[in-house]
């Protein structure tokens, strides 16, 4: 297997939820341990960036050995300082995936790899979504970066290669307990 990294982002305030979204039970576990199992079989090494909820989050995922938690003490200057807080540890081509987005396929993973292009972005109906790949080639680059800037500028300015995936969870953006609500229906289904 060609060596690859994973970032998983939960350091949000989970403002509009108005509640840790990452702890919110999907089918009897939080959230964020369904994310990490999605993406866990793809990654060599894989980096939880916490903020806000760090203890939450921390104790959420205790059962995993094989993580690495960062914690993003600066997780109020947005998304993108948890996005740079992950890339400083990366060694490899990387995924980076929002905590809120649980159950990506395992196909979709797989034809991310095996795609070509710098930065790949997975597409659902001509929608992009999660998670983005991006070659350690570009790591220097990022980490430039301002803080205040985010990822769809960086994604965008290199462009990117769009991988057209059959599933619709690349799409899952859980920002309200109606999301999770919605999100708990589909899953019924």
């Amino acid at each position: 297997m060609t060596k690859i990294d994973g970032i998983v982002l939960c350091g949000g305030c989970s403002t509009r939820a108005k509640a840790n979204k990452m702890i919110s039970l999907i089918e009897g576990e939080p959230m964020i341990v369904h994310t990490v199992k999605s993406i866990l079989p793809f990654v060599n090494n894989l980096y939880v960036v916490t903020g806000h909820y760090h203890d939450d989050t921390v104790n959420s995922l205790n059962s995993f050995s094989n993580i690495t938690i960062v914690h993003n003490e600066s997780y109020m200057k947005g998304m993108f300082s948890s996005v740079l807080k992950g890339v400083k540890r990366v060694k490899n081509d990387f995924f980076i995936l929002p905590g809120d987005c649980p159950f990506v396929k395992p196909s979709t993973f797989e034809l991310l790899l095996s795609s070509t292009g710098d930065i790949r972005c997975p597409s659902y109906k001509n929608k992009d979504g999660h998670p983005l790949y991006i070659s350690y080639s570009l790591v220097n680059e990022l980490l430039s970066m301002s803080s205040e800037s985010n990822l769809k500028e960086f994604r965008n300015k290199h462009g990117f290669t769009k991988v057209e995936v059959n599933d619709p969870n690349i799409l899952n953006d859980i920002d309200t307990h109606e999301d999770y609500i919605n999100l708990l229906k589909k899953e019924r289904k």
